[in-house]
């Protein structure tokens, strides 16, 4: 008697199949935020590109007070 072998048609090595590589250059964080600043993401168009520019802002404004050398405080007056 001849054994009968059945090829299994799922699963296997196959080009372009599977999820694709992700990008090196962007990465993925959960944070929890208050509530009030929820809203104001809430109200972007883009909450990313928001979030991005913030902290551009502030890590450029920082790297300037470290570089002057002291630390400079004010107080923001709104309109």
């Amino acid at each position: 008697m001849q054994k009968v072998t059945e090829k299994n048609a799922r699963g296997g090595y196959r080009e372009g199949a599977g999820r694709p590589a992700g990008r090196n250059d962007v990465g993925s964080i959960t944070i929890r935020i208050p509530k009030d600043v929820a809203k104001i993401l809430e109200s972007k168009e883009s909450k990313t590109a928001y979030i991005l520019e913030a902290i551009r802002a502030y890590d450029k404004e920082q790297r300037k007070r470290t570089i002057i050398g002291f630390e400079i405080s004010y107080t923001k007056k709104d309109n």
